[in-house]
């Protein structure tokens, strides 16, 4: 997955990290929100670089390392972790996805290539949608309409 020997310790530490009960992912999330208990959040964010991790590994193939993709997924961790609202009731996995995901396709976005890309929504969509479009094209497909380009 990863060559250098940082980024294999980064996964060792990864995967012996345990998993987080709903309730212990609460009072954890309170620690943190009420009174800025930074054990708290370490404990939040040590757990949860498993799906950083997972995330990371499927944007491998823009040929950028895995290493930054981590990375750039722990900014998202981190932006979630400062967002999240734990009244909600909801998981924190399934709110941080969103800010691990966001971060990575910016930092994907900002890096892939010399020439710099747009940022718009409608643009990112185009441009993480652009190999599956390719292949359907490839394959014989009928035309792609605008709406479907950007789905």
């Amino acid at each position: 997955m990863m060559e250098d020997t940082a980024g294999r310790t980064m996964v060792r530490a990864a995967m012996k990290a345990p998993y987080l009960e709903r309730d212990e992912e609460h009072v954890l999330a309170l620690r943190w929100k009420q009174d800025n208990d930074q054990q708290a959040l370490h404990q939040i964010a040590m757990a949860h670089m498993r799906l950083v991790i997972s995330m990371a590994s499927k944007f491998r193939h823009y040929g950028l390392p895995l290493g930054d993709l981590v990375q750039e997924g722990h900014v998202g961790l981190l932006e979630a972790a400062a967002r999240f609202e734990p009244e909600r009731e909801v998981r924190f996995s399934t709110y941080a996805t969103w800010w691990i995901r966001a971060s990575m396709q910016d930092y994907i976005l900002r890096n892939w290539s010399i020439v710099r890309g747009g940022t718009s929504s409608a643009q990112k969509a185009l441009f993480f949608n652009l190999r599956r479009l390719r292949a359907r094209l490839a394959n014989g497909a009928e035309p792609i309409s605008n709406t479907s380009l950007y789905r």
